[in-house]
């Protein structure tokens, strides 16, 4: 009798010592748990330590508005003093961002005046009151300051003037596309017509100096009088 209770006993304490599956279980998600609570809290606070530094950087650079910049008028503008002339010779008073010399549309001769932009309105305040009414050439040169309240982009409106790309180069370019286009039966008609008309002017014209002379054409088509 004492045996078998001893028997009982020895096993209700091995059931007790053995470990449970399911708390094994139990116990290894609650660590996931956690872990993963860990994980997020830590990278809350990453993300929270990195959004102050983003705030305290943009405090502390902040994005300025572009400024104007300084223009000078320039007027009685000698020849030869042009786009790269007036760069070269006004670098000396600061940093010369743009030159503009006013200039014919059909011809692309300079009108005499000019405008220079500066970098620093400060800088152009100085350059305006010390070559104004310089004497350069036998000319006396006009410079005035304009305000930024006064500054629009048409100072600097359109291609700037160059040897290779002007106005008359551009116009002579465009008239000879035009003389040596294709032209059909009805234009050619007029124009051997114009030619035959200019041709008997100038045979009249010869012929009051008593120059006789009588132009013979070739190739000309027949045309309705």
């Amino acid at each position: 009798m004492d045996v078998n209770l001893q028997k009982n006993k020895e096993d209700t304490v091995r059931k007790a010592s053995r470990p449970k599956a399911g708390g094994n279980l139990q116990r290894a998600v609650k660590n996931v748990q956690h872990i993963l609570k860990k994980k997020k809290t830590e990278a809350k606070a990453a993300k929270k330590k990195k959004t102050q530094l983003i705030k305290r950087k943009s405090k502390q650079f902040k994005v300025q508005k572009p400024r104007r910049k300084g223009i000078v008028y320039v007027g009685h503008i000698p020849h030869g003093f042009y786009e790269e002339q007036m760069k070269q010779y006004f670098k000396q008073f600061g940093n010369v961002t743009r030159v503009r010399v006013a200039r014919s549309k059909r011809t692309g001769k300079s009108r005499g005046y000019g405008y220079i932009e500066f970098l620093y309105p400060q800088v152009a305040q100085i350059a305006a009151e010390s070559m104004n009414n310089y004497l350069m050439c036998g000319r006396l040169l006009k410079a005035t300051y304009i305000p930024p309240e006064k500054q629009h982009i048409g100072f600097f409106a359109g291609v700037n003037w160059s040897e290779n790309k002007y106005p008359k180069l551009k116009n002579r370019r465009k008239t000879m596309v035009c003389k040596n286009r294709v032209q059909n039966a009805e234009d050619y008609e007029k124009y051997v017509k114009k030619s035959l008309n200019n041709l008997s002017m100038l045979e009249s014209k010869l012929q009051d100096k008593g120059i006789s002379i009588k132009f013979q054409p070739v190739d000309i088509p027949d045309t309705k009088t």
